[in-house]
């Protein structure tokens, strides 16, 4: 009943187009520049989605600022139609290797103002449709910084998340095959520190990153 209310109240149409009733209809999706396939030193490779501009990113803004559930479990479900469309090779070597999805973690301070993290369930939505398992409490982001994406420089992307994450497991045994997974990939810099860090504690790591949106075009 309150999900029925919540509809009538707030209803499910296109943020492209305004009509439908998905948060992204098929006419839309079909309309976004999709994102590529980046190499990346340390890296097996950065699957980017879609191109993270226009409504791909008042799409992200919403499931920031507004939480919407439905939203993104819907994403979700597109990144896996476009994984099976665009990447199979990629995704059923995941699926046979047995990759675990570690979402980047905020910090402490920012997912108690947000109330989630939407990496995380991102991440969870993708395990659920792929059959691939999560694991959210390997990594810690120590510190709050300053907003990858209201940083332009490279290097002062790089500086703002140095040394800035930790292995929480010390002493355990943690996966050595993971998917990184966020909502945008802007310069990676993120990923790259997140992966450091992991190679830290387990050296045979084989990573991959996975986002929605990135800044690079096919």
């Amino acid at each position: 009943m309150m999900s029925l209310l919540i509809e009538w109240l707030y209803p499910r149409n296109c943020i492209g187009c305004g009509k439908g009733k998905k948060y992204l209809c098929t006419l839309c999706e079909n309309k976004l520049l999709k994102a590529d396939l980046q190499r990346k030193k340390g890296f097996e490779g950065l699957i980017s989605i879609y191109k993270y501009n226009g409504v791909i990113r008042k799409i992200i803004e919403k499931i920031k600022y507004e939480h919407m559930d439905d939203c993104i479990k819907e994403m979700a479900e597109l990144m896996v139609l476009n994984l099976k469309l665009n990447y199979p090779t990629t995704l059923k070597y995941w699926q046979k290797e047995k990759f675990c999805l570690v979402p980047i973690p905020l910090s402490i301070e920012r997912e108690r103002w947000r109330g989630f993290n939407q990496a995380a369930e991102l991440a969870e939505g993708l395990g659920t449709k792929i059959g691939l398992r999560m694991e959210k409490n390997v990594l810690l982001r120590k510190k709050h910084s300053i907003n990858q994406a209201n940083i332009k420089n490279y290097q002062q992307r790089y500086k703002n998340v140095k040394n800035n994450f930790e292995i929480l497991k010390k002493g355990e045994k943690i996966p050595s095959k993971i998917i990184f997974v966020d909502d945008v990939i802007t310069s990676g810099a993120t990923m790259t520190e997140a992966l450091k860090t992991w190679k830290e504690v387990e050296p045979q790591l084989q990573g991959w990153g996975l986002s929605l949106a990135g800044l690079r075009r096919r």
